[in-house]
C-alpha cells in the first residue's frame, strides 16, 4: 500500500498524467451555532486528477458531506479556495453534478423513467427530439433499466430509482460526479450491484467521481484513492492509493489479501477516532 499527501498518484489509467480537475487549497468551514463559531475543518488541501475515483471517509460528523458541498459550490468556504479546471468555484459550476443521498426527494414521481432521465437534457436546447430520444435510450441501457422506460417511480425498487437518478445526472455529460452516500438507503445485495454498476460506468465514460461514504469496505472496493479525515475539526489523516487492479468484482476483489489489509487499516484508524482515541500516525 502507498500513502501520499496532495499528489496526483493512485488514479486509474484514464487519469494518469493529467492535470488536477479539482484543487482544494487550505479550505476552512465554520458555522455559527448558539452564538459561537463551530469549526468543521480548517486548512484542508488536496488535488484531484481528471478521471480519478476518490472516496472521502472519516468519523461521523467530521465534515465529509460539507467538503463535498464546498467542492460543488453549493456552500462557500469560510477560508481558502476551491478550483475547478483552474477557475475559482464561487457557486454551482457547469460540469459538476451532485447526487444526493436522499434520491427519492430528487426523482419526480409524476414522470416516468424515461421522462425523469430526459429532464437532465433541459439545458441542451439545441438537441432535436430524435437526438434526445437516442441519448435517453443510451443512458437507460447504461444503467440497466431497459424495459422499464415507461414505469413510474412508485413502480420501481429503491435501487432502480437510484439508477434513474444516476442516469439523469450522467446524461448531462458532467466532468465531475459528486455522490453523497448514494447507496446507503438500499439493501446490501442491491448496494453491491450498484457498486459494480458505478464502476462500469466510470470505466465506460470520461468522468471523475468524488464519493462520500461511511462504509470503509465500499470505499476500498470502488476507489482509486481514499482521503480519510480526522474527527472534527477535521484534517486529512491519510491519503491512500488503492492499488487494486480494475476491473473489480464483488467476489474476486473482496477475496484479495491486499483488499483486506487496506480495509483493516482504514477501519482501525476511523474506529479509534470514533471511540475518542488518538489516530495512528500516517505511514509514508
Amino acid at each position: 500500500m502507498t500513502i501520499t499527501h496532495d499528489v496526483q498518484t493512485g488514479v486509474s489509467a484514464q487519469a494518469q498524467g493529467k492535470a488536477p480537475i479539482i484543487e482544494v487549497r487550505n479550505a476552512a468551514k465554520r458555522f455559527a451555532v448558539n452564538g459561537q463559531s463551530l469549526t468543521v475543518f480548517d486548512g484542508i488541501s488536496c488535488s484531484i486528477p481528471q478521471g480519478a475515483f476518490l472516496s472521502i471517509v472519516g468519523p461521523s460528523g467530521c465534515g465529509k458531506s460539507t467538503l463535498l458541498k464546498l467542492i460543488s459550490g453549493l456552500e462557500a468556504p469560510s477560508g481558502g479556495e476551491i478550483l475547478f479546471n483552474g477557475a475559482k468555484v464561487t457557486g454551482p459550476a457547469e460540469g459538476m453534478i451532485y447526487v444526493f443521498q436522499q434520491y427519492t426527494k430528487s426523482i419526480f414521481p409524476w414522470r416516468t423513467v424515461i421522462q425523469n432521465i430526459e429532464f437532465g437534457l433541459n439545458s441542451h436546447k439545441k438537441l432535436g427530439k430524435r437526438e434526445r430520444d437516442e441519448l435517453c435510450r443510451h443512458y437507460v441501457k447504461l444503467v440497466g433499466l431497459e424495459g422499464y422506460e415507461h414505469y413510474f417511480p412508485y413502480q420501481l425498487s429503491g435501487g432502480m430509482q437510484q439508477r434513474v437518478v444516476i442516469a439523469r445526472a450522467l446524461i448531462c455529460e458532467p466532468s465531475v460526479l459528486l455522490m453523497d452516500e448514494p447507496f446507503s438507503a438500499v439493501d446490501a445485495l442491491t448496494r453491491a450491484i450498484l457498486q459494480e454498476l458505478i464502476l462500469k460506468i466510470w470505466q465506460t465514460i470520461p468522468v471523475t467521481i468524488l464519493f462520500v461514504t461511511h462504509d470503509v469496505e465500499e470505499a476500498v472496493f470502488l476507489s482509486s484513492r481514499i482521503i480519510s479525515l480526522t474527527k472534527s475539526p477535521a484534517k486529512i489523516h491519510e491519503d491512500v492509493v488503492i492499488d487494486l487492479p480494475y476491473p473489480r468484482d464483488q467476489i474476486t476483489t473482496r477475496a484479495d489479501e491486499k483488499f483486506h489489509g487496506l480495509r483493516q487499516q482504514l477501519f482501525a484508524s476511523i474506529f479509534l477516532q470514533e471511540k475518542g482515541g488518538a489516530p495512528s500516525a500516517p505511514r509514508s
